[in-house]
């Protein structure tokens, strides 16, 4: 019995631990989804139809055609278990590019915000860029310095067509990562430290002009979605193993009683009187009588 109880109890142990594995395997594997995406690069702005670039509407052909030579047509879009997305692009021609900034909006309004951005893989020519965007139909704004005109060039990304899979094999998010580096952490980047807002279809002037305040927040410890799951379960499964193993305890000492009063009713049987006795005394009794 002893055996028994400890094998339903070892039992019981090892499907919890399966049961946590599977739990864990699959609200880290929930953390993130991904999705192919058609990108499109732009050398007016998608929404207002507006040039930024210093080279004004009499370089639009040239500029159009560089910026589409520059983008490649394929991007990456990532969620996050807190609903963050990130967009990964490649950028080619790099070998002739000295600065890259990136800024952002949603479609329709009047203001760009300085996003978290990371160097994602680097090639030859081209480099990959991984960036927070506030919606799939965000607008990106890349202004890249080109060594070779000796100035910089503005241009837009898009993305859009989102299908399953990673057909340009970007380096994908992990569990709990997120981009640490900003525009501003680039060595390569201009972006001050406290850029907020530059007034879509502005001119590079009106760009150099933009207002500045402190974005500056204290650091806060995120504890991701699939951490307090594994908490809440690990949590259950020790009082759950708690439980069974006083029960266990408990069925072994009761069945230990059980024997011990079993057996030491065994030691002592209770004597039961002999015939030959009684029938000896029934005579004495009958011989007493008749004398």
């Amino acid at each position: 019995m002893k055996h028994n109880t400890l094998k339903r109890i070892s039992a019981c142990a090892a499907m919890l631990m399966v049961l946590v594995g599977c739990l864990a395997f699959h609200a880290f594997a929930d953390n993130i989804s991904s999705e192919g995406a058609s990108v499109h690069a732009s050398y007016r702005h998608p929404v207002t139809d507006k040039i930024e670039d210093s080279g004004g509407e009499s370089s639009e052909a040239l500029g159009q055609s560089m910026v589409t030579s520059m983008v490649d047509p394929q991007g990456l879009l990532e969620s996050d278990a807190e609903g963050n997305l990130y967009l990964s692009v490649r950028f080619h021609l790099m070998s002739n590019v000295s600065k890259v900034e990136l800024a952002v909006q949603k479609p329709g309004d009047s203001e760009w915000t300085q996003p978290s951005w990371e160097s994602t893989a680097k090639g030859d020519d081209s480099e990959d860029f991984r960036i927070a965007v506030p919606s799939k139909d965000a607008v990106i704004r890349a202004r890249c310095f080109v060594d070779a005109m000796g100035r910089e060039v503005v241009f837009f990304v898009t993305a859009d067509q989102f299908t399953a899979g990673n057909p340009g094999g970007f380096a994908v998010l992990k569990a709990g990562d997120k981009p640490a580096a900003s525009a501003s952490d680039s060595k390569d980047s201009a972006i001050p430290d406290n850029t907020v807002g530059l007034v879509t279809g502005g001119s590079n002037k009106a760009a150099a002009q933009q207002t500045t305040v402190s974005n500056a927040k204290p650091q806060q410890v995120e504890i991701s979605a699939s951490v307090w799951v594994m908490f809440f379960v690990l949590v259950f499964c020790a009082q759950l193993l708690a439980c069974l193993a006083f029960w266990g305890l408990k069925t072994l000492v009761t069945r230990f009683l059980e024997q011990r009063s079993q057996q030491g009713t065994a030691a002592f049987p209770e004597t039961q009187p002999d015939e030959q006795d009684l029938d000896v005394d029934f005579l004495d009794s009958n011989w007493e009588e008749k004398v």
